[in-house]
Order: structure tokens, then C-alpha cells, then sequence
């Protein structure tokens, strides 16, 4: 897969390219955060930093703005309005969130007048991000359902995917797996045309472009998965998703906001999954490949011991 840096430095204004191309290949870069009449922001892990053009100036105008969404969306009109609606676009296998102006439009859509920011999350593999966690969600060879939690920028997504290349080759001992993923913004597996970019494995399937409620109805119809994997539970038709894939004896792979497992259990849907014993492992992750800590489906903390 293409290296971030080679992505992002043919896109970005030159000013913006050129400070992407003295970092190392492997800083740990999280985002990259353009708003218009400001600094660029740079996100690490564990640390930002804001960087100005001469003598403070600012790194990004309207213009640049403007020209750098028409490269991000192929220079579609019709592209663009659609992507303004969901409020973000994914180029690259990166997700783009969008800040400016709103509006809603006769049809009570939500939309957006103007782009007056961009936030641009960092898409990367890191494979074998996910073995620390397999000798506690695996038994004889199979995988446990898992439900991953963290706060926003540790790792969810990165070792969600590293699970399903593992579940899916069958590697460490794991048995494999026909794998289905419902990938509503294409940050899974960094898919452009319905072409899997990112390392998913050789048994898996994925739906992408769709809610993931949509998504993991067709893929349980359709494709006969084994395990299934979903990235950011946000929606109760999600959980119904899973709840039914469970039934039908499909091991559930899943990522949700949290900083333990009161914090989520907290939320009226992941209660619902949790009662609904969904999940047998919650596993707490404080960095890429970091757990802080695992759970049992009864919320008995199996790692670290006490």
C-alpha cells in the first residue's frame, strides 16, 4: 500500500506538502488539520504541533481550500454535493471530516455552504498491532466476539483491521475464517471502486459506501460469513445487526467509543449488546497494539490481573 506521505503530498497545497515531506516515514502522525486563515495543525500520538508560514502568517486561504476539495473529489460537482451531505469525504482510505457553514436544503437535508476546515485522519496498517489480545480472545483455535473500545485517536480502527487479517489467513494459531465487513466509510480497507487497498486477509469479503446496518444485512444474507466486523458502533440499527449475526452463530468483531466499559455500557445501545451477550471479550485499548485492559462478558477484568 502507498505510504501516507506520497498520498498526501501530491494532494496538499505545495506550502502544506513540502512540511509533510521533512517528517520522517514513520512519525506517528494522527491527522492533519487545515482551517482556513490559520496554522496548519499536525496531531501525533501524544502530542500536536501548529506550525505558520512567514512571520505567522497563515498556511491555508479560501483558495487552497477550494482547490484542494476539487482534487479530493475528482473534480465532481455532482461528487462533492454528495459527499458534503454525510459531512465527511474518504479519499485514499482516509477519512476527511469537513467543518464550515451548514445549511439544510428544501428537501431537510444538511448540507454544507461553505468548507472552512479539513481534518484529514491518517490511515495506516500495522500489522501485528492485534497479537497482544489474541491469547485472550481465543480458544482452541477460535476467535471470541470482541468488542474494541477507546477514546478517539488509540488505535480502534488500526487493530480492528489487523483482527480481520488475522481471522481471515487464519495466522497464530487462529483457525480461518470467511470474514465480512460492513465498511460504511472506507477506512477499513482504504477501498477505492469497490478494491480493497489495505491487508484484510484472503477470505474476506467487504461492503462499503452503505450504513453499516444496510451493509451487514446483505453481507449475512449474501456472503455467508463466519465472522463479521463493523468499525464505530453509533446507531441502534447497528446493534440489531449484530444481535441478529449472533444468532445466526456469527462471530462479531466491533470498535466503539470508550475509555472502559462503564463509559459505553453507559450508552442505552452498547447496554443492549451487552445484555444481549453479544460480545464475550471488551477489550480497553489505550494505543495502537496497547491494551489497558480486557474484560469477560460478565465485566470480570481478565488482563492485567489484580
Amino acid at each position: 500500500m502507498e505510504h501516507w506521505k506520497t498520498q498526501w503530498c501530491r494532494m496538499l497545497p505545495e506550502a502544506v506538502g513540502a512540511i509533510l515531506k521533512g517528517l520522517p516515514d514513520d512519525a506517528p502522525l494522527l491527522e492533519i488539520r487545515l482551517r482556513c486563515g490559520g496554522p496548519l495543525e499536525l496531531v501525533f500520538d501524544g502530542a500536536d504541533r501548529v506550525i505558520y508560514g512567514n512571520n505567522g502568517a497563515p498556511l491555508i486561504d479560501a483558495d487552497d481550500l477550494k482547490q484542494l476539495c476539487a482534487k479530493l473529489t475528482a473534480y465532481s460537482a455532482y461528487a462533492w454535493e454528495q459527499e458534503k451531505r454525510s459531512g465527511f469525504l474518504t479519499v485514499n482510505g482516509c477519512r476527511v471530516g469537513l467543518s464550515g457553514r451548514m445549511f439544510r436544503n428544501e428537501q431537510g437535508e444538511l448540507g454544507f455552504s461553505t468548507v472552512a476546515g479539513l481534518c484529514i485522519r491518517i490511515m495506516r496498517e500495522v500489522l501485528d498491532c492485534a497479537r497482544p489480545l489474541l491469547p485472550f480472545i481465543t480458544h482452541e483455535g477460535e476467535l471470541c466476539s470482541v468488542l474494541l473500545l477507546s477514546p478517539p485517536g488509540c488505535g480502534k480502527t488500526t487493530m480492528l483491521r489487523d483482527l480481520i487479517r488475522i481471522a481471515s489467513n487464519g495466522l497464530y494459531g487462529v483457525h480461518p475464517k470467511r470474514v465480512g465487513v460492513a465498511d460504511e466509510r472506507f477506512e477499513l480497507a482504504a477501498s477505492a471502486d469497490g478494491t480493497v487497498s489495505a491487508d484484510l486477509g484472503v477470505r474476506t469479503d467487504v461492503i462499503s459506501g452503505t450504513a453499516k446496518a444496510d451493509a451487514m444485512t446483505r453481507i449475512l444474507s449474501t456472503l455467508s460469513p463466519q465472522v463479521l466486523a463493523m468499525d464505530e458502533l453509533n446507531e441502534a440499527r447497528d446493534c440489531a445487526a449484530l444481535i441478529d449475526a449472533r444468532g445466526r452463530g456469527v462471530t462479531v468483531l466491533a470498535s466503539a467509543h470508550g475509555a472502559d466499559t462503564n463509559d459505553p455500557v453507559r450508552r442505552p445501545m452498547i447496554r443492549m449488546l451487552k445484555n444481549a451477550c453479544v460480545f464475550d471479550r471488551f477489550a480497553v485499548l489505550e494505543g495502537i497494539g496497547v491494551l489497558k485492559a480486557v474484560y469477560d462478558a460478565d465485566g470480570t477484568r481478565i488482563f492485567p490481573k489484580a
